[in-house]
Formats: C-alpha cells, sequence, structure tokens
C-alpha cells in the first residue's frame, strides 16, 4: 500500500512539473466559436438562406415524406441559426406533402410557399405572430386545408383576416 502511495505521489509530481515547463505557446488556446454568416446550405433536405444576425429562412424543401416539420433552429457548420420565415416558393411542388408543421421562430410565410402542395390537408403554427404574405397558398383548393395555430381570440380574429387576404378559404382552429 505504501508503495502505491509513493507511485501515485511520485506521478502527479512529475504531472506539475511537466505542467509547468510547458512553453508559453503550448498552452491550450480558447477556443472561439464559429460566427453567424451571409450563406446558402442544405441541411436535411431543407435549404436554408443564413444572415449574420444569426437568423435563417427556408428557400426550399425537397421532401418525398408526407409529414414536414420546419424546425425553429437549425445548425449549419456548427452555428445555431433561428429559422424565422418561410420564403417564396419554399414548398413549391412537394407534391406529398399533406401536413407541415411550422416552429416557433417563424413569422413570416411568404409569397407561393406552399404552391403546389396538392396533398397538403394541415399547416400547424406554433409561433402567436405570423405574417402569411397575399398568395402563400397559390393554386391550392384551400377549402381543404386547416390551419392549428394557439393564439388567443383576439389575434385569432386578426390572424383569420390575414388568412383571408392571402387566399384562404379553409378551417383555422
Amino acid at each position: 500500500m505504501k508503495a502505491m502511495k509513493k507511485v501515485l505521489v511520485s506521478a502527479l509530481a512529475a504531472a506539475l512539473v511537466v505542467t509547468a515547463a510547458a512553453p508559453a505557446g503550448a498552452a491550450t488556446s480558447p477556443v472561439t466559436a464559429p460566427k453567424a454568416v451571409n450563406g446558402k446550405a442544405t441541411v436535411k433536405g431543407v435549404t436554408v438562406k443564413t444572415s449574420k444576425k444569426g437568423t435563417a429562412t427556408v428557400t426550399a424543401v425537397k421532401s418525398k415524406k408526407a409529414t414536414v416539420k420546419v424546425a425553429a433552429t437549425i445548425k449549419v457548420k456548427g452555428v445555431t441559426y433561428k429559422v424565422t420565415a418561410i420564403g417564396a416558393n419554399a414548398f413549391k411542388n412537394c407534391k406529398k406533402v399533406k401536413k407541415i408543421s411550422v416552429g416557433k421562430n417563424v413569422k413570416t410565410i411568404g409569397k407561393n410557399a406552399f404552391k403546389g402542395c396538392k396533398k397538403l390537408k394541415t399547416i400547424t403554427l406554433a409561433n402567436k405572430k405570423v405574417t402569411i404574405k397575399k398568395g402563400a397558398f397559390a393554386g391550392l383548393n384551400t377549402k381543404k386545408i386547416t390551419v392549428k395555430a394557439k393564439m388567443s381570440k383576439k389575434a385569432l380574429k386578426k390572424f383569420k383576416k390575414a388568412l383571408k387576404k392571402a387566399g384562404f378559404k379553409g378551417k383555422v382552429k
């Protein structure tokens, strides 16, 4: 037991000496986090346009699945961006999509965003304040589509009015 203690003490002493003797340049440098940049990237079939502000806009979705989720954030090259918008023509011709779930950071849905999504039945919005541009549902029979939004009665009334301006004629819950 005494021999084991001596070995441990000498190992610790050697480690201290080696650490103290290391040159200044050999010290570990601080790791800098990657910075947000303006650019374009594709992650899991979703193409986004990123900004230096740390936000991202979904510009294109290539999905053959029936359910698509637009996340609240997206990680590109080690940087996490808030997804704040669905751009114009983002879901254009996603013919198999039936349900779209939109993350809590999305505040804007662009013109023709859902154009060509012939099987679309449900859109679920997590944000309480979403602006939908005119023509977002172009070419769709919106009477068969339901938009689910968790909002106060006052906000829901205003939202329904905005949806109507955007050409939506379906149910809003």
